[in-house]
């Protein structure tokens, strides 16, 4: 076949060749151009296969259209097979799989019809040696010893939350807009605007509150508050002298962009650095940090986090000497920093003086997991309980609301898991309405989560910290040479465990409950020294605020 130059037509090509110089009405044609000896070799060459001749195209109305039929049938076999035993394409989505699977069957239909029968037959036994090849393969190597399912199922219960998530933000944006619209156009057409306060969403007020009572109380200034959430329980306050606006994310860039006045504060990192600018059209706006953690200020945020920042409202001291160092290691310009303090540790403070607290008959635990990965519930939660469920304690499980709401297969899981053991001494906490139950707790068993620095700055009473992972979001927080607090004051305000140590977390919890003043006045102190006077949060905030208007 070389000398009539057809080795680069393929097989349907060759097949097709030799179908032409069998046919008498074309052998004179190659009769001077191709030698005796090869013509009578092609016309002596067989293409029947079980009566059917492999060489001619398939036709409707010719015995050989069985091929396009089998070939059709093999391709949707294989597709349904994939989709079921292959792990790659288990992963894949619904429009995806199917569409696939239609694609290739319409594909090998037109296809058959197309090219000699012999190309559809290799069609087909390829399409049957895949089948058997997958069930060969995943018996050689089972696909379960190598992958993860648990993590699998979690990362789509993940992704399909976050779709549904999106869906609702599109519907509110949707069914929001006419009102952002207005807010958008009443805030930028308002002059003389002298102080904004920009919350993400409701229940960020209690980070401004008492700067902002201070701020009303002292003097008549008007606060444009902007939030981004249309549900905030700033709308259903009677305040004069505060003005809500609904702005969801999307507008919030080019009003941000668009901002005209004399002070922004926001709880919001990140400023300049991502979506969210500085005015274009103002230069000395004034922006305030107000913190809403009370632990470091170089671990728990991303690098350069505060570095657009004018001015921080700062905790304690352990953020004054970290935004200082930080501020000398990458040369940056000094910003003003206000010896604030934390409005919310003194609001729960107050609160917890005023709650009626009585005597359990059994210490309550509290297991209060972070969400961040290898978290308490994901990596040693089954220990943990095996080890506290000994009928000793009131044990309370309070899993992060983001865990819950990214996880909820796990959370299922876990439920199933215990369901028989849930009862008085063993409560599993999913209404986040109030935080009573966190300070009527005797002991917060925690990984990275911060609640154990409020609940043991307010309470005095001591937190079980587990060593996971840790929760890092700058990685270059060793840079300026400070151990952060949330690392060094773990065997301070409490103990320290590794998870390899769980096994004995009863004895750790016995330790810590000996007594119920044994804490006190070492947490006492660990407050006096990492945050400023309680109770003048509010009032420093706001006469800053304030002289600085004055100005």
């Amino acid at each position: 076949m070389d000398v009539l130059g057809v080795d680069d037509l393929g097989a349907s090509g060759a097949l097709a060749i030799v179908d032409l110089v069998k046919n008498s009405q074309y052998t004179a044609l190659f009769a001077d151009a191709v030698p005796s000896q090869v013509i009578q070799s092609i016309l002596q060459f067989d293409t029947s296969f079980m009566g059917l001749d492999l060489s001619l195209v398939p036709t409707l109305l010719t015995s050989l259209v069985i091929i396009p039929i089998l070939s059709t049938i093999s391709a949707f076999v294989l597709c349904l097979i994939q989709n079921k035993e292959n792990v790659l394409q288990q992963e894949q989505g619904a429009w995806s799989k199917w569409g696939m699977t239609v694609f290739l069957v319409l594909f090998s239909l037109y296809f058959t019809f197309v090219v000699p029968a012999g190309v559809g037959i290799y069609w087909i036994c390829s399409n049957v040696f895949a089948i058997v090849q997958i069930y060969i393969l995943n018996w050689i190597y089972n696909p379960k010893k190598y992958i993860d399912y648990e993590y699998l199922a979690a990362s789509k219960e993940a992704n399909r939350i976050l779709m549904e998530s999106k869906k609702l933000k599109k519907l509110e944006e949707k069914e929001f807009a006419p009102r952002e619209k207005a807010d958008y156009k009443r805030f930028l057409d308002t002059e003389g605007k002298r102080l904004v306060f920009y919350s993400e969403r409701s229940g960020f007020y209690k980070y401004f509150e008492n700067v902002i009572k201070e701020i009303l109380t002292r003097s008549d200034i008007t606060i444009h508050y902007v939030t981004s959430d249309p549900n905030d329980a700033i709308f259903n306050r009677d305040e004069e002298q505060i003005i809500p606006y609904y702005i969801g994310e999307k507008k919030l860039i080019s009003l941000f962009m668009k901002m005209d006045t004399d002070i922004v504060v926001m709880t919001m990192p990140d400023l300049n650095n991502y979506h969210i600018k500085r005015s274009l059209v103002r230069k000395n706006i004034e922006y305030i940090f107000m913190p809403h953690w009370l632990t470091s200020v170089s671990m728990v945020v991303r690098k350069g986090a505060l570095d657009h920042f004018d001015t921080v409202f700062c905790v304690g001291p352990h953020w004054v000497e970290e935004i200082r160092a930080t501020e000398s290691v990458y040369g940056l310009k000094a910003k003003w920093l206000i010896e604030c303090g934390y409005g919310v540790i003194e609001n729960l403070v107050d609160m917890y003086q005023g709650m009626n607290i009585n005597q359990q008959e059994k210490p309550q635990i509290l297991i209060a997991p972070s969400w961040q990965e290898d978290n308490i519930m994901d990596s040693c939660i089954d220990e943990l309980l095996e080890s506290l469920l000994n009928g000793r304690y009131r044990i309370m499980v309070r899993p992060h609301p983001e865990y819950i709401k990214r996880y909820r297969s796990k959370m299922e899981k876990f439920q199933e898991q215990y369901k028989n053991k849930m009862g008085e001494d063993f409560v599993l906490q999913l209404d986040f309405s109030s935080n009573r139950t966190v300070f009527e707790s005797d002991l917060v068993i925690t990984d990275w989560s911060t609640v154990a620095h409020e609940f043991s700055y307010t309470t005095k009473k001591p937190s079980l910290f587990i060593d996971t992972k840790m929760k890092v979001m700058n990685p270059e927080y060793e840079t300026i040479g400070i151990t952060p607090i949330d690392i060094s004051l773990r065997n301070a305000i409490g103990t320290s465990i590794k998870i390899t140590e769980i096994g004995n977390a009863a004895e750790k919890v016995d330790e810590l409950l000996k007594g119920p003043g044994q804490y006190k006045e070492r947490i006492t102190a660990i407050v006096d020294q990492y945050v400023y006077p309680l109770g003048k949060s509010g009032e420093i905030g706001a006469k800053y605020i304030l002289a600085k208007l004055m100005k």
